[in-house]
């Protein structure tokens, strides 16, 4: 059987984002458990705005409806913008209408996990929230865990996270992430998808 796929989606055009960085540590911690993970990143989600009547995609559209189609699992990370998700992420997400007529359509059926940065709780929460309507408007599944990531975290290049807490609870999304697309599978984890254990 084929390991899991994760779509890994968001990051900013930011120069050293911390979006970009969180994401990064989540698509490694993916990897590690045996997923095979797309990473759809910053500029990778540079695109036209949405047009419904466009007919011709560009190849950064079809880059991510390709690896929407095959993914299992979905992560999104967005930096918080105003108490939103940027509207680098949100055209990209309006961009999957592309997949309206697949079967079955858009993200149905994917584990959808998300998380947003910011220097306010607040808003944080206002973006992370927009971020879980717009998935299960997808119909994705959004997963119990969300996380807000402090702005000023900072990822080592490895990937890891400075702080413990932000730490475990992007591990605990992630994990979520396998172990729901992995339950849609039936039961694919036991053989494809060996999630690392949390330290307590």
């Amino acid at each position: 059987m084929r390991p899991i796929r994760i779509a890994a989606l968001g990051g900013s055009l930011r120069s050293g984002s911390v979006s970009a960085a969180a994401l990064r540590a989540c698509a490694a911690r993916a990897r590690r458990a045996g997923a095979e993970v797309t990473l759809v990143c910053g500029t990778d989600l540079v695109l036209p705005p949405y047009d419904p009547d466009t007919t011709n995609p560009c190849a950064a559209e079809l880059r991510l409806l390709s690896a929407l189609r095959a993914a299992d699992g979905v992560l999104l990370a967005s930096p918080t913008y105003h108490g939103g998700m940027s509207g680098l992420l949100k055209n990209a997400l309006d961009h999957t209408e592309g997949l309206a007529g697949d079967v079955p359509g858009y993200l149905d059926g994917r584990s959808v996990g998300c998380l947003s940065v910011a220097w306010n709780e607040v808003a944080g929460a206002s973006a992370l929230a927009a971020l879980r309507t717009c998935a299960q408007s997808l119909r994705g599944w959004a997963v119990p865990m969300g996380v807000v990531v402090p702005a000023g975290t900072e990822f080592a290049a490895s990937g890891a996270c400075a702080d413990p807490r932000t730490a475990r609870r992007l591990d605990i999304l992630t994990d979520q992430v396998l172990e729901f697309a992995a339950m849609r599978r039936g039961g694919a984890s036991a053989e494809t998808v060996q999630v690392p254990q949390l330290s307590v």
